[in-house]
This record gives structure tokens, sequence and C-alpha cells, in this order.
């Protein structure tokens, strides 16, 4: 039952991979599993078989999101934009309650909203520089690959920073979607270079993965109350500036949902 409940988590996870200003991690946070696919990954060793069992279909799942539904969602950002932006911003205010007990429950104390505003002020200048009007990069080289690894881990293991985002400062978020939605065009001389890539993106993505399972360790208050913070300010990214009554229905089903999920899963 814990492999399909996962596989399906990973689906879910996968679109946060995908859609501009939502995180993988915020997806995570939102299905109540993050702080545990931290400490997972940060102690392979300690219960291989046990973790393996827990992380696998997760990955699959993940894995299978962004082949299959690549496509899918750029065909909805395109028609439906304003539904799909508002379905995520229910998820994301629903799952804000359970990362203030997380921090009462676990600290015995209320969060840090000096954190809060701080993260939130850094996703807000996030935000305000990914509206400046940046062509494509047309001259791709192994320093902008290493540095859009480096930038796309940030934003797939931090709760709030969106990698589809930053590799849109970058220049080269349609490029790598372009990629992901069609595999079987991928060549040797496209593979070749993606390399930097992957390589900056697995070693950034383990040194981040330490430094978040330490920060949980010792500074669990402060970290989630960051955490709040790059959330709430992931909202500006996919708010899409109309607002109807179909729209607040979405988002009060959502919010639900979310609230409901979050609250249940530890």
């Amino acid at each position: 039952m814990i492999i399909i409940k996962n596989y399906i988590y990973g689906l879910i996870i996968g679109l946060g991979f995908i859609i501009p200003g939502v995180s993988g991690g915020v997806i995570a946070t939102i299905l109540g599993i993050y702080e545990n696919i931290i400490y997972r990954l940060n102690n392979l060793n300690k219960n291989i078989q046990d973790n393996i069992y827990f992380l696998l279909p997760l990955f699959g799942g993940i894995i299978t999101s962004i082949i299959l539904f690549s496509n899918i969602i750029l065909y909805l950002l395109n028609t439906k934009f304003a539904y799909i932006s508002y379905v995520f911003i229910g998820l994301i205010l629903g799952c804000i309650p359970f990362l203030t007990k997380e921090i009462k429950d676990k600290t015995n104390q209320k969060i840090n909203y000096l954190f809060v505003i701080i993260c939130f002020l850094i996703g807000f200048s996030l935000y305000f520089i990914e509206k400046i009007n940046i062509n494509n990069i047309t001259n791709i080289n192994i320093f902008t690959m290493l540095i859009a690894g480096f930038c796309y881990a940030i934003g797939k293991i931090v709760p709030g920073i969106s990698g589809s985002a930053l590799l849109m400062l970058l220049g080269l978020y349609k490029y790598f979607l372009e990629i992901i939605a069609h595999p079987l065009n991928i060549n040797l001389s496209t593979i070749l270079t993606l390399l930097p890539f992957l390589i900056s993106f697995i070693i950034s993505s383990i040194i981040i993965l330490k430094l978040i399972n330490y920060l949980f360790n010792k500074h669990f208050r402060n970290t989630y109350s960051a955490i709040i913070g790059f959330v709430i300010s992931s909202i500006l990214f996919i708010y899409p500036n109309t607002f109807s009554l179909s729209s607040i229905i979405i988002l009060i089903c959502s919010f639900m949902i979310s609230y409901t999920i979050s609250s249940k899963e530890k």
C-alpha cells in the first residue's frame, strides 16, 4: 500500500518540477512528507531496505509525471492558466497551518516572524526579477549549464523557491521544457550539453540536502519559519491577475484538500 501511495505522491510532486512558480518541495510540504524525504535521503545507509522501499516509488512517480505530463502542462498553461493557478494557490495556503503547528509541536515555540518576513522578501525579489523581460539564452555553454544545475537544485529542494522560475531568470526554461516534452528528439549533442547541468544538479542537491537536514536538526523553528516565508512568496509567481466566482470556489476546494492532507501526513 505504501508503494502505491508514494508513487501517487511522486506523480503529484512531479508537477512541481514542470509548473512555473511551483516547486516540488512545496508540494511535498503540502503532502506532509517533505521532512521525511529529507531525512531519508540523508540517512540512506541507516536503513537501506526501508528507505529504498519508501523513496523508490516516490521518485518513480516523479519521473513518470515529468515525462507524461509535460505536454499536458504546456497545454493547460496556455488555455487554463487561471484555473491551474488557483488550484495551487489553494494548495499552498492549505499547508500553512500544518507548518505552524509543526513548529509548535516540535519546539513548543511560535513561528519566527522575522524569518518569515525576510524569506518572503527574498521570494518577492525573485518574483520581481522574474517579471523583467529576459530573452532566452541562445549561447548555451558549460558555465550556464553549471549555474542552471545549481539553481534548479535549490528550486527543487527548498520549498517555495521555484526551479522553473530560476531557469526563467537564466533564460533557459523553454529550452529545458522542450527537451522534456520531446524526449525522443534527444541526441548525443543534447546529452553532452546537458551533462554539466546534471553533474551540477547532483552535486548541488547532495550539499543542499545535507544543509537542510542540519538546519532541521539544529534550527528547526527558524528553518520552518523560513520555509513558510518562501512558500507564501511562491503564490506571487502563479497568481493569474484575474478573479471570479469560479476561482473562489476552486481556491476554497483546493485549500480544504491541502489542509486535510497535510494535517494527516507526517
